[in-house]
């Protein structure tokens, strides 16, 4: 099968085992950012308010609306941003696989 990675680098075998280690420690980094999201998940509170705002017409108070200098809003940016690194890792991941076996 044609790849072109192997005649751009000139064949160099411990290219594909660096990617192959590369995609290794991915997997490995992907399932730390699950586990660190589902204990991230388990330390919120629950949204118990909902939509009731809207039905009884209660206004936001001091504390809702600085939620995000809060331990709350912390827990929240991290597990987003945890989220999107996961993403971003597994997009790579893939991206590395195709290349790996020649997909290109």
């Amino acid at each position: 099968m044609f790849n072109p990675l192997y005649f751009m680098l000139g064949a160099d075998p411990t290219l594909y085992h660096t990617l192959a280690i590369i995609k290794v420690v991915l997997v490995a980094l992907v399932g730390l950012g699950a586990l660190a999201i589902i204990v991230l998940v388990l330390c919120q509170k629950g949204n118990s308010g909902g939509g009731a705002n809207a039905i009884t017409g209660i206004q936001e108070t001091y504390y809702s609306q600085n939620k995000g200098k809060t331990v709350e809003g912390r827990l929240k940016r991290w597990t987003a941003g945890i989220a999107i690194a996961m993403a971003v890792m597994t997009i790579a991941y893939f991206i590395l696989a195709s290349i790996v076996s020649g997909n290109v």
